[in-house]
């Protein structure tokens, strides 16, 4: 532990300028690897087509890319299932404690805004590359700092530079054979529930005998070893959206919203959804600990194996958003989140009942994401990254409100009042997808082109 609180002070001097630091180093790295540029088929030596991306089966590349947007993106819900052991660490109270949660999720959303932009006009490769080792270096020194403050400007930090993700995404989309997409981003999806929850899972077993600190190492060990497994799937050059500014970038990123009805649509649907499914989610330790359950932090967490189930069911969505279209999906998902809601203001107490009730929530919830995304994105062909930007900027703009929210509310009357907060959420998100009904009954609906997969 000492050799962890003697890189505290690190951390201070780096802090303020890490996102700038990652986004000049980015905007440099327009160039594919010279030492990776095979585009003269002529030159190639057989040990580089060995290594060409090109040839490896896109259902093992894909698989590849599940694992590392799985693994980035469980670190930003590391403080969930640890809030009680944060809380006793840094010597604060638990309502303090779930401030750090919040501040990595608000922190995603701004680094996306700032960084996944960019994907439009630096090499894919690249760029995840140098994300995964400063993530890898922000966890580092996250686990050193002293007090709830400087923990919490730390997780804000990985929060930062973690929407590795949200770079996969888009690039996936691109690389996909057409008749893969839709069960490209629903297996993505997917992945992130996966990440989401087993992170959660692991998070909780190693918590009890490491600790906090020691776990978030641990995690930044994993985020290390994917840069070499990014290399290997991904191809040095890729064909660019873009090849503007910096900053004309980032204007043309927020003007999607003006320009794309199904943008605006999708993300407020979901900002909403995802606020309602992230209040539940983050007072989910808190509510187990407590009576009737009495759980240990190892068994709260081990309820995260729900959410886990719940993630690996999601890709089914992905079967019906070319029959039945993303809107219909939504729509559908949206009822059942109503309804799981609902169910937790009654059942909250009885176990059989709540963990039913959570696999619903979640399952809908990424469900509903999934379709969303897909409708974004094949509605803003000509520039998937920025789009996939806005949207999820706005997906974890609900996220930080669902868990400072979930947070208060649960202090106020637990998980039923918990659950009456959600319901409130879901309402909002109601008259967002009643918008995107009657847009597309006037102008056409945003329909997947992808056949259904066998």
């Amino acid at each position: 532990m000492d050799a962890l609180s003697g890189a505290g002070a690190v951390v201070r001097g780096h802090t303020s300028s890490s996102q700038g630091q990652v986004a000049v180093s980015l905007a440099r790295a327009g160039d594919p690897d010279p030492c990776f540029n095979i585009t003269d088929q002529s030159e190639i030596s057989p040990e580089a087509e060995m290594h060409d991306p090109q040839q490896l089966p896109w259902s093992r590349r894909l698989l590849v890319l599940c694992v590392v947007a799985a693994v980035a993106v469980s670190v930003i819900y590391l403080p969930q299932p640890l809030l009680t052991d944060l809380a006793r660490s840094l010597g604060t109270s638990e309502a303090a404690a779930s401030v750090i949660a919040t501040t990595v999720q608000a922190g995603y959303a701004v680094g996306i805004f700032f960084l996944v932009p960019l994907a439009d006009r630096v090499q894919p490769r690249r760029q995840i590359s140098i994300q995964l080792t400063v993530l890898a270096l922000a966890m580092l020194l996250t686990a050193a700092l002293p007090g709830v403050t400087a923990v919490a400007v730390g997780f804000l930090v990985v929060g930062l530079v973690a929407n590795i993700a949200q770079l996969i995404i888009p690039t996936a989309g691109r690389l996909s054979p057409p008749e893969a997409r839709a069960r490209t981003t629903s297996a993505l999806v997917g992945a992130l529930v996966v990440g989401i929850f087993g992170g959660r899972v692991l998070a909780s077993v190693l918590g009890g005998p490491l600790g906090w600190r020691w776990v978030a190492v641990v995690f930044a060990v994993l985020v290390l070893v994917l840069v070499p497994l990014v290399r290997r799937v991904l191809p040095s050059h890729v064909e660019l959206v873009s090849d503007v500014g910096y900053g004309r970038l980032l204007a043309a990123t927020v003007g999607r919203l003006r320009t794309s009805a199904a943008l605006r649509q999708s993300a407020l649907m979901q900002l909403f959804a995802f606020a309602a499914f992230n209040a539940v989610w983050t007072v989910m330790v808190l509510h187990l600990e407590a009576a009737p359950y009495r759980w240990s932090v190892a068994q709260a967490g081990l309820f995260g194996l729900v959410g886990l189930a719940a993630g690996l069911v999601t890709p089914l969505a992905g079967r019906l958003v070319p029959r039945l279209g993303a809107v219909p999906v939504v729509g559908l998902s949206l009822l059942v989140l109503a309804l799981a809601m609902a169910t937790l203001v009654v059942d909250s107490h009885v176990l059989w009942g709540f963990a039913l009730s959570t696999f619903a929530l979640t399952l809908a919830s990424q469900s509903m994401q999934s379709a969303n995304q897909g409708r974004v994105l094949e509605a803003n062909a000509d520039g998937g990254a920025q789009a996939n930007t806005v949207f999820m900027v706005a997906v974890f703009a609900g996220g930080s409100l669902g868990a400072a929210a979930g947070s208060a509310a649960f202090g106020w009357g637990g998980m039923p009042a918990v659950a009456g907060l959600g319901l409130l959420f879901l309402a909002v998100s109601a008259v967002g997808w009643l918008t995107a009904t009657r847009h597309d009954r006037r102008h056409g609906p945003s329909r997947s082109t992808t056949p259904s997969p066998v």
